[in-house]
């Protein structure tokens, strides 16, 4: 009993919250084997709500109150690299806002891996704030993966707007990077 594999999503939530421990992660209480599943017993800030509810209730963030959430975005996911673990879903359904205190929480690590320094060939996230490389070539890494994903949660929390860039851009892109490597190869 209980010697099955560590399921990932615990192995990642238990090293990014070992001593010391960082307040923009959501703490990964307890969790328990079940029969082809687990559960795990999460830290429940109150009151909280997750951003992309958030913003829908109160509309976009000012820019004040947007850079105050970047920061401690920022602060969540240096400690997660710190850590050896890359999120891979950064986006405003993963991040908890205490409504009283302003106070950020990263969460949900379904997505994640272990940090590797080579490219990832498989993708996991929200395509909508998926990197152009991945588009360009089913391929990118860790780090500028994670700023991408950063910009395109910033540009939602500021204007409440859809992605600002869907499939049919990065094809237009791919396109344009296309032709640009074949012109300078003249």
């Amino acid at each position: 009993e209980g010697q099955g594999l560590l399921p990932l999503e615990v192995a990642l939530m238990t090293r990014v919250n070992s001593a010391p421990a960082c307040p923009n992660v959501l703490k990964l209480l307890e969790w328990f084997e079940h029969p082809g599943r687990y559960v795990m017993i999460l830290e429940r800030p109150d009151p909280c709500q997750d951003l992309h509810s958030f913003c829908e209730e109160n509309g976009c963030l000012d820019e004040s109150r947007a850079k105050k959430v970047l920061m401690q975005l920022i602060n969540a996911l240096k400690h997660c690299e710190s850590r050896g673990v890359f999120h891979r879903d950064v986006k405003p359904q993963n991040l908890l806002i205490c409504t009283d205190t302003n106070e950020l929480k990263l969460l949900d690590f379904g997505c994640g891996h272990l940090l590797k320094d080579s490219e990832y060939k498989e993708f996991a996230g929200t395509l909508s704030f998926a990197p152009p490389e991945w588009f360009r070539s089913h391929s990118y890494r860790a780090g500028p993966a994670t700023a991408w994903s950063l910009g395109v949660t910033l540009y939602k929390l500021l204007s409440a707007r859809r992605s600002p860039v869907c499939r049919q851009e990065m094809a237009n892109i791919q396109l344009f990077t296309d032709r640009n490597h074949r012109q300078s190869d003249k």
